[in-house]
């Protein structure tokens, strides 16, 4: 297999899963998630667990996004052994809380809750696009409990431009018809030719109010709280047509941060989980289950 999986000092390789939208669970079959629900200091957090074995990864869903967002890229991950949870946001689903006025720290406190209310106490964490602000806070403000983190689409670096940002801010607007949400999904979160798939999250729902406070919760964090996603081994994984996340963020991360692996996808934009499904998933599963290090070694002989 070629590889094309890219530090900025050494490779290790690439891959792809397709979306599709099924939202079952099973007590039979937990690679189809367990549901769970989560209480700590007066918030519920709905989880779906996947899967088991003995390395554990919480995933967090992008900007107003619910946990269904990360379903088959959890099922597919399960397959391979590995524990992995999903959890709703405040507000989506069965969970609760306020969302008005709060920090990155806030949502990073709730990931946590989750993992204490599982009982992991070390885990690997991935975020996707606004989820990986989330997972780069709580990995920053608990260092130790983080055995390697993982950004999909990673922002915040590199601005995008002035017109994609001018589109954002209408995107977040929560009194915007179903009609223009969808069409404005369709240009940020896809690469040219992939609008259609916009589709596919309009049948997941639309949040724009948790997404616009999501927003703030950001701008209200300094970003030397959050940007450095603390000291575990980190993959980045960026698409290459990206207009919300432009890939010179991630570039920038994996330049400036020890331990850091980067990826660049092909033919995809913001919202590549519909387009580089199975990449992404195994890009995913090799990092856990070979998390890379710093050591220089060379390549086994057959």
């Amino acid at each position: 297999m070629k590889n094309l999986y890219h530090s900025a000092s050494k490779p290790l390789l690439t891959l792809y899963i397709l979306l599709t939208i099924t939202f079952g669970y099973s007590q039979k079959n937990n690679t189809k998630g367990i549901r769970k629900l989560i209480q700590a200091n007066g918030i519920q957090i709905e989880t779906f667990v996947f899967g088991d074995g003995p390395a554990a990864l919480i995933m967090a869903a992008g900007n107003g996004r619910p946990a269904i967002q990360l379903d088959e890229l959890a099922q597919a991950i399960a397959s391979k052994g590995i524990k992995v949870v999903t959890y709703n946001y405040r507000t989506l689903g069965a969970s609760t809380g306020k969302i008005e006025e709060l920090t990155l720290h806030d949502y990073a406190d709730d990931l946590w809750k989750v993992a204490d209310g599982l009982g992991l106490k070390e885990v690997y964490l991935a975020g996707k696009t606004y989820g990986n602000r989330v997972v780069r806070t709580a990995s920053q403000d608990h260092p130790e409990r983080v055995l390697g983190i993982v950004l999909i689409g990673a922002g915040g670096e590199a601005q995008p431009s002035a017109e994609t940002m001018a589109l954002y801010q209408r995107y977040m607007d929560p009194s915007i018809s179903k009609e223009e949400w969808l069409k404005l999904q369709g240009q940020l979160m896809y690469a040219p030719g992939n609008e259609h798939l916009a589709l596919l999250d309009q049948a997941q729902g639309e949040f724009p109010t948790l997404a616009g406070q999501q927003a703030k919760s950001s701008d209200a964090t300094p970003k030397e709280q959050w940007s450095t996603g603390g000291t575990a081994p980190m993959l980045v994984i960026t698409c290459l047509l990206d207009r919300v996340a432009v890939p010179e963020s991630a570039l920038n991360i994996a330049k400036e941060r020890p331990k850091t692996w980067l990826v660049g996808l092909p033919l995809c934009g913001h919202n590549m989980l519909n387009e580089k499904g199975n990449d992404i998933k195994r890009l995913i599963v090799e990092f856990i289950l070979n998390t890379p290090s710093d050591e220089v070694k060379s390549p086994k002989q057959d």
